[in-house]
């Protein structure tokens, strides 16, 4: 009797594959029964995932092209707790000297602080740090902050004139130590109105007071550096002075503090 399950050369009679009739399986050629629609149900869980990875990455490119394109907007320094500007950055690491002077008509946005302008970048800080101070039993007074480019040549000129009333220096002789100490108008970062001058009987002693000790310990927790240093004249081209200290934001001045270095050192630093 012919095997039904042969065909006529003796090959099976069995298709490749077929539906059964109940639980809709697909039986292979190798009786290996698959669900229908498995390759479907994988693309139905899979396609949204993909679709919400699309969106994300499109939205993530969109934003970064807007940061890059905002220039004016864009906050890049965090300083003491206040972000500033690109612009205000410039200004915070700017060395004034004979070789980089500013303009005449350079006038910063100032804030009267106990009827000494400051800057207005740094009139929070310098408010925070002479409150501290004063809770530790120290007074910070401050004597001059601000000066404008003819009142900064009003001071070099009066400083001049005294050297010669001595007797003692030429006229040339007498302007070199001037520019050393005091330094001509527009030569004089004090026009920044970023740096603050402590009042003291005499300059050359506050270093023995209890507020520049005081200073020196907690001065870089508010961003103020010491401008000039005894250490530090051949690279800044002035005599140190005691009195004078610069804004340069906390997490700077910090740096500064730590990796001891003075202004100078401390942007070259930062933009190497």
């Amino acid at each position: 009797m012919q095997d039904k399950s042969k065909g006529r050369h003796g090959g099976s009679t069995k298709p490749e594959g077929f539906y059964t009739g109940k639980d809709k399986h697909y039986v292979y050629g190798d009786n290996t029964p698959r669900k229908k629609g498995n390759a479907i149900n994988i693309l139905f869980y899979v396609l949204p995932i993909v679709m919400v990875v699309i969106l994300a990455l499109g939205s993530f490119l969109s934003y970064y092209a807007y940061v890059s394109s905002s220039k004016g907007e864009e906050t890049v320094v965090k300083s003491n707790d206040d972000y500033i500007s690109k612009e205000q950055q410039k200004t915070l690491y700017k060395i004034v000297s004979v070789a980089d002077p500013l303009e005449r008509n350079y006038v910063p946005t100032t804030k009267d602080f106990g009827g000494v302008k400051v800057s207005t970048m740094i009139y929070d800080s310098l408010n925070k740090m002479v409150n501290a101070a004063k809770k530790d039993g120290v007074d910070l007074k401050i004597r001059r902050g601000y000066v404008s480019y003819d009142d900064q040549h009003t001071l070099y000129s009066g400083y001049v004139n005294t050297l010669l009333n001595t007797g003692k220096y030429t006229q040339t002789k007498a302007e070199s130590i001037a520019n050393r100490r005091i330094a001509d108008s527009g030569n004089s970062e004090r026009q920044l109105g970023l740096s603050v001058e402590f009042d003291s009987e005499k300059r050359s002693t506050f270093n023995k007071t209890k507020a520049y000790q005081w200073l020196i310990k907690y001065g870089a927790e508010y961003g103020f550096i010491q401008r000039y240093t005894k250490e530090n004249e051949q690279v800044t081209a002035m005599d140190s002075d005691y009195t004078l200290w610069r804004y340069v934001g906390k997490n700077n001045s910090l740096l500064a503090r730590k990796l001891g270095l003075n202004f100078n050192t401390l942007i070259d630093y930062l933009e190497s």
